[in-house]
């Protein structure tokens, strides 16, 4: 379960940290960001259990596509890494 590499790029990275939410403290936000990163790495290292869909259209089209908490990840496969290109945050088109 452990042999895929998990890769996010930077732009991701960066945009993940930056997510807020009006109901909770910052504090509070973090450690929600930390469980659902941990969470997606989780499903994408799992190759038992594949819940990704491919995206049909729109700028990801062709990209394989994970919801985890209403957040969409979009990955690609390269051989025993799995580079996350994007993340779309609950709402967010």
């Amino acid at each position: 379960m452990d042999d895929r590499k998990i890769i996010w790029l930077p732009s991701v990275r960066k945009k993940i940290v930056q997510y807020r939410s009006e109901y909770f403290t910052q504090e509070e936000t973090l450690r929600f960001i930390v469980k659902v990163t941990l969470e997606i790495e989780n499903i994408l290292k799992n190759p038992i259990i594949n819940v990704a869909y491919t995206e049909e259209k729109g700028e990801y089209k062709g990209v394989s596509r994970i919801v985890v908490k209403k957040f969409r990840v979009y990955f690609e496969w390269q051989d025993d890494e799995i580079l996350v290109i994007a993340i779309l945050f609950p709402g967010e088109k």
